[in-house]
């Protein structure tokens, strides 16, 4: 009688701690059934960091070569647009709360075809006053 009644407290201890231990493993799925969702979040601040980077240097060589005059108007134009068209995307795939490794990548080609096109259009020896004749 003893016996049986230790296994069958020994039982219920071992069924309450597993049941603590399952609602302890659920307490980082989100309610998609979707595990880590902290860490989910925090690769998405972690990419968001390195394209804002990014962006804001590309940003600087435009400004920089508008003034120093390597870059023509329309030079100038078209490398704001594209930059304006890659955070778009950033918006539009921020839009479910993050940024997943796929879409970073294709954040991080565009600003790749971006920065070949910032360089291409800085040294072709176009420049926004010909022969150093500045309007006055």
């Amino acid at each position: 009688m003893k016996t049986t009644l230790i296994t069958t407290r020994l039982g219920m201890l071992m069924l309450g701690g597993l049941s603590l231990m399952t609602t302890a493993a659920q307490a980082d799925w989100d309610r998609n059934g979707h595990p880590q969702v902290r860490y989910a979040y925090q690769q998405s601040q972690a990419y968001s960091q390195q394209i804002n980077a990014r962006q804001a240097r590309q940003m600087d060589r435009i400004e920089a070569g508008k003034h120093d005059g390597s870059l023509t108007r329309h030079e100038v134009r078209d490398l704001m647009r594209e930059q304006h068209e890659i955070q778009a995307m950033e918006h539009h795939f921020r839009a479910d709360g993050i940024i997943d490794a796929r879409e970073f990548r294709r954040l991080d080609h565009a600003l790749d075809q971006a920065n070949r096109n910032i360089r291409a259009e800085r040294h072709d020896r176009q420049a926004r006053y010909a022969y150093n004749i500045r309007p006055r």
